[in-house]
């Protein structure tokens, strides 16, 4: 049978309802799997969220390994000389309390940090970025704002291999969607008037993330986020992809760039799953 192991950071109703959607969808069978247990690296007491998200794990029954990345995390904000072997140490306890589980496929599930190579060469982490393969990099806002200054006339989501370079892995799944038609373009052209009078930069600063254009493209993207993780774990689970270190395989061959799933994306969607 499939399993996985579960990262996430425990920081908000996000990271559980992802994680409870994931594991009902296996439970009921449309994801024919498990998740082998969920790490977390926030503490016991660390934050009101992480316990939430840690008493969440424990009701599903699922086992829930935790590791503090606090010093972690203060040597990182500090810019400390110490933090890339604080990170690698961090994360070869991680391997060591992970050993018992003999599962390769690591979900990234809200995880806020980035791995070193030796979390990268213990396990195939997916992880999520909300842009097609060979689109914007950075974080979801500053892709939301890219897409805009560029007059985009698609977005979407992928999964994709984790490595020490942020948002550089293999792409395994995508998906997109249209940024044109009846749901966009009043909001377009409202955007391309305000840029008539004023840069993005100073829309960002005045409206931020209620820009109205911004906020749908967004909405629209994150409809998509969880159905992607979700039918990437079952054509994972019933063979139909299969993970390795070089990227995502089906019927045996390498898929440059990613296997598209935006027919099952949209197929879920609709269907109301």
């Amino acid at each position: 049978m499939f399993t996985c192991g579960w990262f996430s950071s425990g920081r908000g109703q996000g990271s559980i309802d992802l994680l409870t959607t994931a594991h009902r969808k296996m439970a009921d069978g449309f994801i024919p799997g498990g998740i082998a247990y969920v790490f977390c690296d926030r503490g016991p007491g660390e934050t009101p969220a992480a316990d939430r998200f840690h008493g969440v794990v424990r009701s599903l029954g699922l086992p829930l390994v935790t590791l503090s990345s606090l010093d972690l995390r203060q040597k990182i904000r500090q810019k400390s000389p110490e933090a890339e072997q604080a990170r690698r140490d961090f994360d070869r306890q991680v391997v060591e309390l992970l050993a018992g589980y003999e599962t390769p496929v690591a979900v990234l599930a809200g995880y806020m940090l980035v791995l070193s190579p030796l979390l990268c060469q213990r396990f195939l982490c997916l992880n999520l970025h909300p842009a097609v393969p060979g689109g914007p990099q950075g974080t979801w806002r500053q892709v939301m704002w890219q897409l805009m200054e560029t007059d985009a006339r698609e977005a979407g989501a992928m999964l994709h291999l984790a490595t020490p370079v942020l948002d550089m892995g293999p792409a395994v799944t995508h998906c997109h969607f249209s940024l044109r038609g009846p749901g966009f373009d009043s909001f377009w052209e409202a955007y391309r008037q305000k840029r008539r009078s004023r840069s993005q930069g100073e829309i960002r600063a005045q409206e931020g993330d209620q820009e109205p254009l911004f906020a749908y493209i967004r909405t629209q993207e994150l409809r998509r986020e969880f159905p992607l993780i979700l039918l990437t774990l079952k054509n994972l689970a019933v063979g139909t992809l299969m993970l390795t270190a070089a990227g995502v395989e089906a019927n045996g061959r390498l898929v440059p760039g990613g296997f598209d799933i935006t027919d099952q994306v949209e197929a879920y969607l609709q269907a109301g799953q």
